[in-house]
């Protein structure tokens, strides 16, 4: 199993890198909290013309005719720069529509060209829905990105449904830690929908955990970097604070938090791109050490900073908030850990 990157992922980094540094600056990213859902046009549009949501398609379909770990690259670009919007609903549409009738290949055209925003509802928290033919009801909360959405992916025990913005669904905003990402409650009432799979949805689920996993490693290397940036320039005594063992030792322990949670994630890509008989195993161990780096670093982030860490002006609180909403969905670590004692009793 390789786990080196590809010259072709390089390349995927170095072109989404590029984008995000010129077209979502974190002055951007700041402007945009509580922006209304048409200030995310121009973005969505621009990087629709890049092909960010059709990576993993087959070429046949528009696609780059890549897989998840590609993906993978695209969504750590896309954590380091804290980047706000319903890009991971987006991705799952894409792959959800590519296997559905005329009328999903239809809507999968408008989400690879940024016309369709797509929020995905993963997290069952509100409940189990109700779905009875081409109607769906049931209220989902905490989805990410509720309100910049034309429409809804719902992840269900029933299936994986695809469910336009419509006056049968009712978006109200919620009270979120992380004002970078918002959040909302999805309420639906026989809303009309596409059931785009009865089967099992491991498949939609692992994906959603990796790819936020892929996100929460981008942000746990940026936290490396902004210490060991500040670091060298921040003197005290008349030294530079790096030259102090207390911030050097910090800073290597982040190091090694975040080399952890990427080796981790890569691997549990690769096994669920193989599809090794112990990926879901790989994937909660991913969740599980992405979460701890994230939640970790973070704080050590603000640590490195000193007074001017707690401060709004400075950037690094703004990663406590992505990693802690992280931490908290898709599986929060004590789930995750239950899961794993679970899989080692049954062995």
């Amino acid at each position: 199993m390789d786990l080196m990157p590809t010259p072709e992922q390089d390349a995927i980094r170095d072109s989404v890198r590029s984008f995000l540094d010129k077209e979502l600056p974190m002055s951007r990213v700041r402007g945009l909290m509580g922006a209304p859902a048409d200030a995310y046009d121009d973005l969505w549009r621009s990087a629709a013309g890049l092909g960010f949501f059709a990576l993993g398609l087959p070429e046949t379909l528009g696609g780059a005719g890549y897989a998840i770990t590609e993906e993978m690259v695209l969504f750590e670009e896309l954590g380091r720069s804290l980047a706000p919007g319903p890009w991971l609903g987006c991705v799952l549409a894409a792959h959800a529509l590519a296997g559905g009738d005329d009328g999903a290949r239809a809507a999968l055209d408008r989400v690879v060209s940024g016309a369709l925003r797509v929020a995905v509802c993963v997290d069952q928290w509100g409940g189990a829905l109700s779905l009875r033919g081409d109607r769906v009801s049931g209220t989902r909360s905490a989805v990410l990105g509720a309100g910049l959405a034309d429409a809804f992916l719902v992840v269900d025990d029933a299936g994986v449904v695809f469910v336009p913005a419509a006056d049968a669904v009712r978006v109200e905003a919620a009270a979120s830690l992380d004002a970078t990402n918002p959040v909302g409650t999805v309420a639906f009432r026989h809303a009309p929908c596409t059931v785009l799979s009865h089967a099992e949805t491991t498949p939609v689920r692992r994906a959603a955990t990796l790819l936020a996993c892929a996100e929460a490693v981008g942000g746990t290397a940026r936290t490396v970097e902004m210490s060991v940036e500040y670091a060298k320039v921040r003197q005290q005594f008349g030294k530079p604070i790096g030259s102090f063992q207390a911030v050097k030792h910090r800073c290597a322990d982040m190091a090694v938090r975040a080399e952890v949670a990427r080796s981790a994630t890569t691997y549990a890509t690769v096994s669920v791109r193989d599809d090794a008989p112990d990926a879901d195993f790989q994937v909660a161990v991913a969740k599980i050490l992405a979460a701890n780096a994230y939640v970790s670093n973070s704080a050590d982030n603000v640590q490195n900073h000193g007074g001017m860490g707690f401060t709004w002006e400075c950037d690094a609180h703004l990663y406590v908030k992505r990693a802690r909403t992280f931490d908290a969905t898709l599986g929060p670590r004590h789930a995750q850990l239950d899961a794993l004692v679970a899989q080692f009793r049954a062995a």
